[in-house]
């Protein structure tokens, strides 16, 4: 299938972001260990047990990446094995970013991702998320903390704007758009 939306330049970029953030066990493929893993990562079984507070939290990390997974496979598990690959992820990628590029919108089931992940994050308010808790997420993903720090003063204008959810998610479609290699937005992923 060709990707007539996803310049060649963003290839690398995009292979690293299903790697670091999907791609768990760096298997080469996604599935729904690597989502457990994630949720794992966030709010461990152990940490949710002593907290009511982070069993819920964590019960609805679940129930998100639960219906994200299964809309992925949906759309883009095309040999239907329950898995989805570095092409089947970049076939995917070009239809979001196409739509990116004709609507400014995520589908709704690829936005639903993005708001659990950033809900999932204990910020002091997140109206206003501090540069400090932007880098711990992006961290949590395994992106290093200066290239965190780089795109959030990029995104917020050294701290004019104030990061919430539609910032991040204005910042999570720059990401899919920019172009330009090893600018901030790219995460030092390129």
């Amino acid at each position: 299938m060709p990707r007539e939306n996803i310049p060649q330049s963003s290839i690398k970029k995009l292979g690293q972001f299903f790697s670091k953030t999907l791609d768990t066990n760096n298997d080469g493929l996604v599935n729904w260990t690597d989502f457990e893993a994630a949720i794992e990562s966030i709010v461990s079984k152990d940490e949710a047990a002593k907290n009511a507070r982070l069993k819920v939290l964590r019960k609805r990390l679940e129930q998100h990446f639960q219906k994200y997974f299964w809309d992925l496979c949906a759309v883009g598990d095309a040999n239907k094995d329950g898995n989805i690959d570095l092409d089947e992820w970049l076939d995917v990628m070009n239809d979001i970013i196409g739509g990116l590029k004709d609507k400014n919108e995520f589908p709704e089931w690829y936005e639903g991702l993005h708001k659990a992940l950033f809900r999932a994050n204990e910020f002091l308010d997140e109206r206003a998320v501090l540069k400090d808790e932007f880098a711990n997420m992006l961290i949590s993903w395994d992106i290093d903390e200066s290239s965190s720090e780089k795109a959030y003063d990029f995104i917020t204008e050294h701290g004019k704007k104030k990061m919430d959810y539609n910032l991040f998610s204005e910042f999570m479609k720059k990401f899919f758009l920019n172009e330009i290699p090893k600018h901030p937005l790219n995460l030092g992923l390129d």
